[in-house]
Order: structure tokens, then sequence, then C-alpha cells
């Protein structure tokens, strides 16, 4: 399917050249130094891209961009340090573009502009533009386009003044915008690391082409906001560039009803902004009522007891839509599993894995389930799928500590292993307070369970919002402390006639929650 998709634009990228990995390569195929590599990426936007949490010597580059980039540039190898300007990440991008005026440019002549990371050079009349595509981590695309005066200014203002008679962007550049964005719907619905990965290559490349293509931004947005469950980014970052490119699609078409639901889902957990976000999924349903996803991000975003009808409800909409949707039908098993419908929602969610055995949300919501169960085996076995489906290192460490305690000591042993690995993750700060507060009220640890749950709340972690729906923290409600802090979450909860009256779940919150038993 991958190569059905390949297109003149991506080979633009690099990305269907040979790839050199580290300094040593890329400079071997260059034949320059290492220190003029670099002095050349640092000076001349050498296009050199970074590994995912990799330090800066994690480096890698492919033929192709090198190759455009040598044509582009006429840099003998004994050039001094040349002027250039910065480069912009994705999310500065989107943050300049919103309010520079769409036909000023910066001068390739002017002094640097201050700006936050990397840099490019401007020359012979070429942008090489530095955009953000992988998660957690800064890996630079490169991207060559000629400068005129269609591009929107991210760099700052030019000294020229407006020209209004300034050229539109090509049919042909329009053309590739949406090619490139259709690709990324694509990879975007498969759900994992990897094709979340490429789809927000290929929204950003629909951006460099088409600026003003404001699906390309609500397709960032969506994919941000999906990233912090599939691979390591972190909250803030995602849920932060999430807003950024919500915003910016709908500055650009109000109507469009994923920007509208991509700004809301990611207000519920990344700015606790539950009110607007009702605002916002209502105006995306009136927007497209026959979009399933926002239904099931509706649905999801406010499931509690006493609204889980209603759910229900939203996700049967939702699966008449689109009937093959395996996030729809993994989604409405585990809430069927907590609406009271426990045998129904688990035979959904079995025929969801049969169908699809590496589709990772039926294996972590049996996993969550198991383990409130009780049922230890299938928590171990579900917890192993998981983990080898996201190649999680910690929630593989976590699973099989938790297999040797059980063999050891069973129940209390599997909960004792749990409960230390789980601490020891925490205290690194890879687990969060919500998660080690459920294996603690698990084994009678209440106080300390109370003062997890007390701290996450002060820190607005996403995962306390699901304080008042998880079966096992609320096994909690009679203690004071707990009361105290259901009062406080509730109090965040819109108060429109129309807004839902529970506290919400996210679209995988039990994904969520199975994530961080490790």
């Amino acid at each position: 399917m991958q190569q059905a998709f390949t297109s003149d634009a991506l080979k633009v990228s690099g990305a269907a050249t040979p790839r050199l990995d580290g300094w040593k390569d890329i400079a071997a195929y260059l034949c320059k130094a290492e220190r003029t590599i670099k002095r050349w990426e640092a000076d001349r936007g050498l296009p050199i891209h970074r590994l995912p949490g990799g330090t800066r010597a994690s480096v890698y580059a492919y033929q192709g961009e090198l190759d455009d980039w040598l044509k582009s540039s006429d840099i003998p190898a004994s050039d001094a340090l040349g002027s250039g300007v910065q480069a912009l990440d994705e999310e500065e991008l989107v943050s300049r573009a919103s309010t520079a005026p769409p036909d000023q440019l910066q001068n390739p002549h002017s002094a640097r502009t201050n700006t936050r990371v990397g840099r490019i050079a401007l020359s012979n009349g070429l942008l090489l533009a530095a955009l953000l595509v992988a998660s957690g981590t800064f890996i630079l695309l490169a991207a060559t386009l000629t400068i005129t005066n269609r591009i929107p200014s991210i760099f700052g203002k030019s000294s020229r003044p407006a020209d209004p008679t300034s050229s539109p962007v090509s049919v042909q550049e329009k053309n590739l915008a949406r090619d490139l964005y259709l690709k990324g719907r694509y990879e975007w619905n498969q759900r994992t690391p990897a094709s979340l990965n490429q789809a927000l290559d290929s929204f950003t490349q629909a951006i460099v082409h088409d600026s003003s293509y404001a699906p390309a931004y609500a397709g960032l947005a969506d994919t941000y906001d999906l990233l912090r469950q599939y691979s390591t980014m972190p909250d803030d970052e995602a849920y932060t560039r999430a807003i950024n490119a919500a915003r910016k699609a709908i500055e650009l078409d109000d109507s469009l009803a994923e920007a509208h639901r991509a700004l809301a889902y990611a207000e519920v957990y990344g700015t606790w902004d539950l009110a607007d976000a009702d605002k916002e999924f209502q105006r995306a349903i009136e927007l497209e009522p026959k979009d399933p996803v926002v239904r099931r991000w509706y649905a999801n975003a406010f499931a509690m007891p006493g609204r889980y009808q209603q759910s229900l409800e939203q996700l049967d909409v939702a699966q008449q839509l689109d009937p093959t949707s395996e996030a729809t039908l993994a989604d409405k098993g585990i809430l069927l599993f907590y609406a009271g419908k426990q045998k129904e929602g688990i035979d959904l969610l079995n025929e969801v894995e049969r169908i699809n055995p590496e589709f990772r949300s039926p294996h972590a919501y049996l996993m969550l389930i198991d383990f409130d169960l009780r049922n230890f085996p299938g928590y171990l076995k579900e917890g192993k799928k998981t983990a080898e489906i996201m190649n999680d290192p910690e929630l593989k460490d976590t699973m099989a500590a938790a297999q040797k305690g059980y063999a050891h000591g069973g129940a209390s042993g599997l909960l004792t292993a749990l409960y230390s690995k789980q601490s020891e993750y925490y205290a690194q700060g890879k687990l969060s307070r919500t998660a080690l507060a459920r294996t603690c009220t698990m084994m009678g640890k209440t106080q300390e369970a109370l003062r997890l749950l007390e701290e996450a709340s002060a820190r607005h972690e996403r995962d306390v919002l699901t304080c008042l729906s998880d079966p096992e923290l609320i096994t909690l409600e009679n203690e004071p402390r707990y009361q105290a802090l259901a009062k406080q979450l509730n109090s965040l909860l819109p108060r429109s006639p129309n807004a839902p009256a529970t506290l919400p779940v996210s679209d995988t919150a039990p994904l969520q929650a199975a994530n961080n038993l490790r």
C-alpha cells in the first residue's frame, strides 16, 4: 500500500533514496571532513535528520537530499561560515504563519532572524524548510522550494512593500498538497507509531507546498492527538502542538469539522478546558454529522457512570457511519464492559483481536479488564502482546517482573513485583502518579493512593481525569480526600444546557491506564 502513494513530491524529500547513518558516512559520501559537514548543516542548511530520542550525534541523511542540496549551493570546501537564517520547527511554522501577511518573505540577504531551532540557508533562490516529522524529537525534513511571494512569511517581515498582484499557489502545488494530505490521512488511520510519523511527514510536506491548505494543519493536529497515545511523545508537547495546529486550521477555514474535533480533543486532555472542548465537539458534529471519528471521540470524552447509555448511542452512530472501524469497535467493547455488559464487551474485544491481531487497542483494553477482574494470567498475556506491538521497553520489563512475581507468589507476588517495578519507573519520571495509585489501591495502600491522586491533580496530569470512572479508584469513594478530589474535578465540567454532566475519559482512557500498568 505504501508504494501506491509514491509521487514526485515525496522524492523531493529524499524519502525514496538510500539513507546514510552517522556523521562519518555522510562526510564520506560528500568527500569532506566531518567538521565541514557539521558546519554546512549549521550555517548552510545541509539537510541532516536526527533520530527520535537521540543525541546530536544520532544523525542520518538521504543521498537524494544531499545531491539536491549540492546542486543548489555552489559551496566550495574552503568556504567560510556564511550568513544564514535560523529555521523554525513545525510548531513555530504554524504560529508564525498564522500572523504574517501571505505576501511577505524574509530577504535572503538580511541579518539573522532570532528563532529557536537549527539553521537553513537561503541561496540561489531556494528555500530549505526544516519541519518536525517525528514523535517527541526533531527530525529535519528538507524540502526544496522556489522562493516566490506566494509563500507566507515565517521568518519575519520583508523590507519590500506588499505586492497585491502576488501570484497565488499554483494548481500543481495545490494538487501536490492535496495528494500528500490524502496520503497522510491513510497513514493516520493505520494508528501505529510508524504510520503516525509518516502522517506527520506527509501533512508537513503538504503545508510546504501550500501553506494555506487548512486540512493539512487539521491533519497535524489529529496526528499529535494520537501520537501521545501511540508513541513516547510527552503529553504537554503533543497537546500544545495539536492545539496550535488546530487553531491555525480553524483560522484558515472555520467550516472544517476535523479541525474543531482535533481542538476539542486536545483541550480536554491538554488544558482541561472542558467547557470549550464541549462547544468544539458540538461545532464539529454540526458541521459534519456523518463523521464517525468525532462521534467516537465525543462519546469517549464524556463516558462516565450515568452517561454510558448516551456514549454508547454515539458509538452506535459511529459504527453505522463506518462499520469497518476497528477503533470504534474496540472502544465500544471497553465501554460495554464498564456499562455493566461485561460478556458482550469482552466478546466484542476478542472479535476485534481476532480480526486484527496486531491492533493494539483490544489487547490493551483486555489487559486492563483482566487486571480489574483479577484474571492475572490473562493480564500477563495481553500485557506482553501490548508491549510487543508498541515495542515499549518499560512495559516489557514490567510484564516480565510481574510474570516472575506471579510464578513465585501468585496474585500477591504479582502485585508486589508490579508495585516495585512501577515505583522504580515512577521515580524515573516514566510512570504517571495515577497508574501507580491504581496498584496501590488494589494492594490496600489507600493513603499512598490518595496522595498520588492529589499530586496528579495539582500537576494537571491527564490520567487523573479518569479518577471517577476507573473501577479500582472508585473503590476510594468513601474516603473524604477522594470526595474532595472528585468535587474539584467536577468543577471543571461544562455548564451549558447541552453539556454532558460527567467527567471525561479519553479516546483511549482505558488504553492509557493499560499503558501505564508498567
